[in-house]
């Protein structure tokens, strides 16, 4: 009989088209933890700015695990970690218990549903292609601003060509955001939970970021991406 491999024992097979591009070298039932994916751009920019040995961090919007694999890997002494899409949330508890992920835990649910389920203080919150899937990236952005002391964003935003419709408005405790409302696929596992997402101008963004406590914003940087303008943010109160 030929022996199962090491991503058929842990359940890969399963699912189909996985997003991550996983190496199961020098993984075994009897090893240690190990990440499920080489170093990646955006733990590296994290890793200039904080020193995430013994840290608490919050990821939003997991998807399979990715960052919070880098995160446990480079020290991070507890990772929790939010996934509201049923399929992707079991994926990443598959990559859990395959890399041997102790220090993460993978939690279940709309963002801002979980995040008003439990109470507790972050070191950080990593952000990362999570605010242009939300009708509501304000109210997230508020919620972080409640639980955690520094923040890392990757995301779309809105400018006058893109995306293409009217500029309209979120209003949140008195402060007026502008953007552009997004049709989105609510069956695509990577967009978002819902039909409509909103995304923020740049300078909405910001905005809301400070509203939201943070005191110290950097942008790290913004390109031209396939499917619209994007920023890199670091922000700490």
């Amino acid at each position: 009989m030929k022996p199962l491999t090491i991503p058929q024992l842990y359940g890969f097979d399963i699912f189909q088209n996985w997003v991550g591009k996983f190496s199961f070298e020098e993984l075994s039932v009897l090893g240690q933890s190990k990440p499920c994916i080489p170093a990646e751009e955006k733990i590296n920019e994290i890793k200039k700015r904080i020193n995430l040995e013994g840290l608490t961090v919050l990821d939003l919007g997991c998807l399979e695990g990715m960052h919070s694999s880098l995160l446990q890997e480079n020290g991070a002494k507890k990772v929790v970690s939010i996934e509201g899409r049923k399929e992707n949330f079991l994926r990443a508890l598959i990559v859990k218990n395959a890399f041997k992920l102790d220090k993460c835990e993978f939690l279940f649910g709309d963002v801002n549903e979980v995040l008003n389920s439990f109470s507790g203080i972050f070191d950080l919150c990593l952000a990362s292609g999570i605010l242009y899937h939300l009708n509501n990236p304000v109210t997230l952005l508020y919620r972080i601003g409640q639980c955690c002391n520094s923040l890392f964003v990757w995301s779309h935003y809105a400018d006058d060509n893109y995306p293409i419709g009217p500029i309209e408005g979120i209003r949140l405790d008195n402060h007026l955001y502008r953007g552009k409302y997004v049709n989105e696929d609510p069956y695509d596992i990577v967009s978002g939970l819902g039909k409509t997402v909103f995304w923020l101008f740049e300078e909405d963004l910001f905005a809301a970021i400070r509203d939201a406590g943070f005191n110290s914003i950097e942008l790290i940087s913004k390109e031209k991406h396939a499917h619209g303008p994007a920023i890199t943010l670091w922000a700490r109160k």
